[in-house]
């Protein structure tokens, strides 16, 4: 088992002068991104055949800070430690899945169920779970080369979900149909939309698409080429908001239900922005996997970033019903964080060793559930306001960039733990099991289309990709 450490965010809590020291050398806040980062924002209409006209830009695009949180602000440097209360007592229950599954996406459905998809294609399927933890039902589905990834509730009672080339319906008593995507792609992220339909990212197309619940479907093109659509989800101002994962992008984007885009870019270069959730302070916060950071952007598109004083990275996130934020660390963090709407950090560790947490959900029971790949199990988290039985450890070691290490694989194309993104996981060459890329292992591809950073320009040479993070980093040879 690996050593974990803690580093929680806190004033009164842990070793102040050995937080402000972890976050030190940091980027700050605004001003302090690329050439062109700071305030650039992109306004434009919808692709051909969109309803509506050129939408104007609501604002800047890379301001610092939030309420309380003005330390936040100006260039480099020691961050301060933002006070705040204690954090609370949880309790983190596991259960374990019956069958193998590599459970990925995970969702609330309709029918009061916790539902989720098979990261792999053995099966290609799409479960769920009871609330109370059991029993357990497993659909097989149909077979493509990915199975399925993004799950959301629909506007009918049912669950629908992304795939290759497709969308897929399911009631709640398992019965399913799958719509092919006009001009094939990707699609990942997914959730139902203020127009009552049902949205998702299209990675490869570089589109926000939408179906219908009649199954009509319609594509927007965004406007930054080869942006790497991930993650998206619902806004409360009547907005779809989705994450730009692509180092050539790094934004995070807006999209009206007429197909009218804004684009803001992101201060932290190459920041590898994963997980997206609608706040309970009216803003939409944001997981930064490769900068470990949390960021939080206003409806204006005012962008303020939290550093994750321990160092590990956040993959998905959501707001909890104690008005805070959850998200989840894999590799050897191998725990559940929580950030406060101030950016006090606190992190708990999942019983189950290496079992790389990948996403998390609130439950129709007010809990928050979460997926553990490689330990195939399901997780509950309870007592969100104190009174469980975990609590945030004090300072401690920094962690290291690994994962469970227990998914076999023959290329990188087979490791989906960080979600096929561009800096997330691949085949290790000596091993033949799945690590983050971010070790430097130099992976193993049989083809380019192995390479999750393909559409950077990556290809495969020599049975490696010639790189695996983003920017274009070379890895070494083997």
């Amino acid at each position: 088992m690996r050593a974990f450490g803690w580093l929680v965010l806190l004033g009164g809590c842990g070793d102040p002068a050995g937080n402000s020291a972890a976050m030190a050398g940091g980027s700050g806040g605004a001003g302090n991104g690329p050439s062109g980062t700071a305030g650039d924002t992109v306004a434009t209409g919808g692709s051909s055949g969109s309803a509506g006209s050129s939408g104007a830009s609501a604002g800047s695009a890379t301001t610092a800070g939030s309420a309380g949180a003005s330390s936040m602000a100006g260039s480099g440097g020691a961050i301060p430690i933002i006070d705040g209360p204690p954090p609370p007592a949880i309790t983190i229950t596991e259960f374990e899945i019956p069958t193998p599954s590599q459970p990925g996406w995970i969702t609330a459905g309709p029918d009061g169920a916790i539902w989720y998809t098979h990261q792999s294609t053995a099966p290609s399927a799409v479960s769920k779970v009871a609330k109370e933890g059991a029993p357990f039902n497993k659909y097989d589905v149909n077979v493509t080369n990915i199975g399925p990834r993004g799950i959301a509730p629909g506007p009918d009672g049912n669950v629908w979900y992304a795939k290759q080339g497709g969308i897929g319906r399911m009631e709640p008593s398992g019965q399913y149909d799958e719509f092919g995507v006009p001009q094939g792609g990707d699609s990942a992220g997914i959730c139902l939309g203020p127009d009552g339909n049902v949205w998702f990212t299209q990675q490869i197309n570089n589109k926000i698409s939408r179906i219908t619940p009649s199954q009509q479907f319609q594509s927007f093109d965004i406007p930054t080429a080869s942006s790497g659509p991930l993650a998206i989800t619902a806004g409360d101002d009547g907005n779809l908001w989705f994450t730009q994962a692509a180092v050539s992008a790094n934004k995070i984007g807006r999209v009206t239900p007429s197909g009218e885009f804004t684009e803001f870019a992101i201060p932290t270069p190459a920041s590898n922005p994963t997980g997206i959730t609608q706040g309970p302070d009216g803003a939409l916060w944001f997981a930064m996997h490769d900068a470990r950071k949390i960021g939080r952007i206003t409806v204006a598109g005012e962008i303020s970033e939290f550093y994750i004083p321990s160092g590990n990275a956040p993959g998905r996130i959501v707001a909890g019903d104690d008005g805070n934020l959850w998200f989840t660390q894999s590799g050897a963090a191998n725990s559940i964080g929580r950030i406060t709407p101030l950016g006090q950090v606190s992190e708990y560790r999942i019983p189950t060793a290496n079992s790389d947490p990948f996403d998390i959900v609130k439950g129709p029971d007010g809990n928050l559930w979460f997926t553990e790949i490689s330990a195939n199990k399901i997780g509950r988290v309870s007592n969100l306001a104190g009174g469980g039985t975990l609590m945030a450890n004090a300072p401690g070691e920094m962690t290291v960039d690994e994962l469970g290490g227990d998914t076999p694989c023959s290329n990188d194309s087979d490791c989906q733990e960080s979600g096929k993104a561009c800096g997330g996981d691949v085949c290790s060459a000596e091993k033949k099991l799945c690590v983050l890329a971010v070790t430097n292992d130099p992976g193993t591809c049989a083809a380019d289309a192995d390479c999750w950073c393909r559409g950077q320009g990556a290809t495969c040479s020599a049975g490696h990709c010639t790189f695996t993070v983003h920017g274009g980093a070379a890895q070494p040879a083997e």
